[in-house]
C-alpha cells in the first residue's frame, strides 16, 4: 500500500509542477544572468536527452535506457522485502519518477527539467558548475535509490532457508 500512495503523489506532484513550469515560465529562461547569478532559479529546460542531457544526439539509446530502466523495476520489485517500510517508500519514489518523466516523453517528446542550481561561488572551474535542471521526478528517483541503498546496507544477512539443508563446516567435511 506504501509503495502505491507513493507511487501516485510522486507521479500527479511531478505532472502537477510541471504543468505549471509549461504554462507560467517562458521555455529556456530563468538560467542564471552571469552579472547576477543565483545559487537556485526556477528555469524552464526541455530535456531530449537523459540525465542531464546525455545522449541527446542518440535517438536509439535514449530509448532503450527508459525500458531496461523498468526492467530493473520489475526486477527490484520481485526483491522486495514486503516487510520493509523503507524499501516500499524507496520503489514508490523510484517507480513515480520514472512515470513522471515517461508521460513527458510519451506526451511531449522530452522531459520538462525546471530546478537549477548555480555553483557560482566555487573559486575554481568543474564540470557541473552549474548543474543541469532536473524536476521532481529526478529527485524521487535519486532519492528512492539512495534508499534502497541504504536498506540493503542496513538489513539484517538473510537467514537460511527453512527448506536448505544445513552446512557443514568445511573442516568436517569428508573428501
Amino acid at each position: 500500500m506504501i509503495i502505491l500512495i507513493v507511487f501516485v503523489v510522486v507521479a500527479c506532484i511531478d505532472q502537477i509542477t510541471k504543468a505549471i513550469i509549461l504554462t507560467q515560465v517562458p521555455e529556456d529562461t530563468g538560467l542564471y544572468s552571469p552579472q547576477h547569478p543565483k545559487f537556485f532559479q526556477i528555469t524552464h529546460q526541455r530535456n531530449p536527452g537523459l540525465v542531464g542531457g546525455m545522449f541527446r544526439e542518440r535517438p536509439t539509446l535514449r530509448s532503450v535506457a527508459p525500458v531496461l530502466a523498468c526492467l530493473v523495476l520489475l526486477y527490484l520489485f520481485r526483491h522486495l522485502d514486503a516487510t520493509s517500510k523503507l524499501q516500499s517508500l524507496a520503489y514508490g519514489l523510484i517507480a513515480g519518477g520514472a512515470l513522471g518523466n515517461l508521460i513527458d516523453r510519451v506526451r511531449l517528446g522530452s522531459v520538462t527539467d525546471f530546478l537549477q542550481f548555480h555553483f557560482y561561488f566555487i573559486p575554481f572551474n568543474f564540470p557541473w558548475k552549474q548543474f543541469p535542471s532536473f524536476n521532481i521526478a529526478d529527485s524521487a528517483i535519486c532519492t528512492g535509490v539512495f534508499f534502497l541503498i541504504v536498506s540493503w546496507w542496513a538489513a539484517p544477512p538473510m537467514e537460511q532457508s527453512a527448506n536448505e539443508p544445513a552446512k557443514e563446516p568445511a573442516k568436517n567435511r569428508k573428501a
